[in-house]
């Protein structure tokens, strides 16, 4: 089975697409770099794929893989991320409005929706995280701070959840029109940081490639 890794062949040799794609999973991660894209015999591979061990478990002609920086992925989820928390100040207003005026069923979808785009944000966030890329500490010098924004964001899901419960609707409208928007601001803040230091270890891995080959 011939490998290739960011079009260059390599000398992996393996029996199973599977053991093919650990192996190489491993020289990626020796150059720092994450498998994003598979290929097998011409045809592009899906998550699906890769998670049915019938698939996994036959050989192939040709395996081939694109990696990147964990970086890159990271400024583009983060990027995503902070766009996507922008546009709910809109929606969570939407639906403020919608119990306001007693349309419920409405406004109670838009918050579903919101909530949804939150977790969302919340689950990249921690996986972005986990990758140690980048930290709290780095973005600290853009004024950043990491533990307020995340303790709001906590304590505001938190009352939202309470009043739904309850069925409070003046009491989640106030928290939709009043209290969610500057912790939106913070969050989008947040988020854009987390970004451009993602951004700055791509730069920086660069740099060092860069270093190590003129040596």
């Amino acid at each position: 089975m011939r490998i290739l890794l960011d079009d260059s062949e390599t000398t992996i040799t393996a029996e199973t697409i599977g053991d093919g794609l650990e192996k190489a999973a491993f020289l990626a991660h020796q150059r720092g770099r994450l498998i994003v894209e598979v290929e097998v015999d011409g045809v592009h591979w899906t998550e699906e794929d890769l998670a049915a061990p019938e698939s996994t478990r036959r050989t192939a002609v040709e395996l081939k893989l694109l990696t990147a920086h964990p970086g890159e992925l990271l400024q583009e989820t983060f990027v995503q991320s902070a766009d996507a928390v922008e546009k709910l100040d809109e929606l969570q207003r939407e639906s403020a409005h919608a119990l306001q005026s007693g349309a419920n069923k409405l406004g109670y979808d838009k918050l579903l929706e919101a909530l949804s785009v939150w977790a969302a944000v919340q689950t990249a966030l921690t996986r972005g995280l986990s990758m140690g890329v980048v930290s709290p500490e780095s973005i600290a010098s853009s004024g950043i701070d990491f533990d307020a924004a995340v303790k709001a964001l906590d304590a505001r899901l938190r009352t939202l959840k309470q009043a739904m419960s309850a069925q409070d609707v003046v009491a989640l409208c106030d928290e939709l029109l009043y209290e969610f928007p500057p912790v939106i601001r913070m969050f989008v803040d947040l988020l854009r940081a987390l970004a451009r230091a993602a951004g700055d270890s791509v730069s920086q891995s660069k740099t060092e490639r860069t270093t190590l080959a003129g040596s």
